[in-house]
């Protein structure tokens, strides 16, 4: 039987998936070897999971220069910093302003010289995974009492009452973004360490491990003492 392979690359079968082949990719402006829609996508995947990853952010808007998506990725950014990171959010305006709409360029420069309160109007822009939805600044129709305050004052608090309801994933969600933000309740991550080692989420525990420390963070022993824990029943 006569097979043509010369149109078969070996290295093909040894592509590794985009989770492992990103994650903790120190480049901001990637190649167009990773410039892929299946690259896209887990950029995506991982701001939505993972808001405050400022390298994935910026890795995210160099990607989609050429993009539908650009804006989308541009907001995502804006709402993940909220009144933070005013420069860093202006740079990468500047480097995308060309690509952007004049609507969408009137919209972040505007956005730019307001605070998040009143620049953040609920739209949502193409691409975005954070925004809530709305195709344009949403407008009370009807008249109601208003309702009382139900807002936790932090994710950490919030994650107690998944926990409690048996809700982990939302938990584990909340607590990672509690962990991730320097300023978060230092109770957030005893508590996070608790649920990963209820769950044996070892992916999701290792990738948090090394952006905490990648930022500079000072991580308990408890880190590694489940760790090895873990090792220990691989092993077994």
């Amino acid at each position: 039987m006569n097979v043509n392979r010369e149109s078969t690359d070996a290295s093909d079968m040894y592509q590794l998936p985009a989770k492992f082949s990103m994650d903790n990719l120190k480049a901001l402006q990637l190649g167009d070897k990773l410039s892929t829609p299946i690259e896209r996508r887990y950029l995506s995947q991982h701001v939505k999971r993972y808001p405050l990853d400022l390298r994935a952010q910026v890795q995210r808007i160099l990607i989609n220069q050429d993009q539908t998506q650009l804006a989308g990725a541009l907001q995502d950014c804006f709402i993940a910093l909220k009144d933070n990171g005013l420069k860093l959010r202006r740079e990468l305006f500047e480097h995308s302003k060309a690509k952007l709409s004049d609507e969408d360029q009137d919209y972040f420069s505007n956005w730019l010289n307001s605070d998040f309160a009143s620049a953040y109007d609920d739209r949502f822009v193409n691409g975005s995974v954070l925004a809530t939805g709305l195709p344009e600044k949403s407008e009370t129709l009807i008249t109601a009492p208003e309702r009382a305050e139900t807002t936790y004052d932090s994710h950490f608090q919030e994650a107690v009452d998944c926990l409690e309801y048996g809700q982990l994933d939302k938990a584990q969600e909340l607590l990672e973004q509690e962990v991730i933000n320097p300023d978060g309740d230092p109770r957030a991550e005893a508590e996070l360490l608790r649920v990963y080692s209820y769950t044996n989420d070892l992916e999701s525990k290792n990738r948090l491990r090394i952006l905490l420390e990648e930022q500079g963070r000072a991580l308990s022993s408890d880190w590694a003492q489940q760790q090895q824990s873990a090792n220990s029943r691989v092993a077994n």
